[in-house]
């Protein structure tokens, strides 16, 4: 076997592990004790960059964006404070769900009256969250409303594999920009495209592990998945700086 094939079965190994006992969410986050970079954070970085050369700001609350994109606020209790935010509560608040949130449009009132507040890193964080949801959104098994979490015996296959490769394939995006005033309606659009894409996935357990042993269909959904959620999370940002005068 090759050195990279021994390396792969290696990492779906150690990560395996670690989901034993720490919750997940859907596209893996920093929190995460996985030995790759966050998707979470690969999701947002790549809007970051759509945006930086337009909207400077951006980048200069990059931290911010990505410390909110790697927060977990699902149905679990969580502790904690950042940038202010009482996050448990925030949580409660926003009425987190397994799947994302029962409020989206929620999470922006919040970025929007910090931003108007004078509290932009607050305000980005925020964003950052909402972001998270989006992101969300465009895992297959979330925007079904398939109940899991990060355990030995209720995780979903394809995040895993989502976890352990960061492959988009950015030219198989086939929507563009709606160009919704209102952010928070991309939480709706980021779900409608993934149903699109993944009408029959029902099954968490089948769907591959490693890159080796997926079908060439299993791969390209999950390329597609995360060029096309990287996509809408850039389109999200760019509504978000826009309603915020930018």
């Amino acid at each position: 076997m090759r050195v990279s094939s021994l390396r792969n079965l290696f990492l779906t190994g150690v990560a395996a592990l670690a989901i034993a006992t720490i919750p997940a969410g859907a596209w893996d986050s920093r929190n995460f004790p996985n030995v790759t970079h966050a998707t979470h954070s690969y999701l947002t970085e790549y809007a970051i960059s759509q945006l930086a050369g337009r909207y400077p700001e951006v980048s200069a609350f990059a931290t911010a964006l990505i410390d909110g994109a790697n927060t977990e606020l699902h149905e679990l209790a969580v502790a904690g404070v950042m940038y202010g935010v009482d996050l448990n509560a925030k949580r409660i608040e926003h009425q987190g769900t397994n799947e994302g949130t029962a409020d989206i449009d929620g999470w922006w009132a919040d970025a929007l009256a910090a931003y108007q507040a004078g509290n932009r890193e607050q305000a980005y964080f925020y964003v950052g969250i909402m972001l998270h949801m989006v992101e969300d959104m465009g895992v297959p098994a979330h925007a079904h409303g398939i109940h899991h979490q990060g355990n030995l015996t209720e995780f979903d296959n394809f995040e895993m594999l989502g976890l352990l490769n960061w492959r988009p394939d950015f030219a198989g995006v086939n929507r563009s920009d709606p160009g919704y005033a209102q952010p928070w309606r991309y939480y709706a659009f980021s779900r409608e495209w993934t149903l699109a894409d993944a009408p029959d996935y029902r099954d968490t357990d089948t769907f591959a592990l490693t890159w080796l042993t997926a079908t060439d269909a299993e791969r390209a959904l999950l390329a597609n998945r995360q060029a096309r959620t990287a996509m809408v999370a850039a389109w999200t940002l760019g509504s978000a700086v826009r309603a915020f005068g930018l």
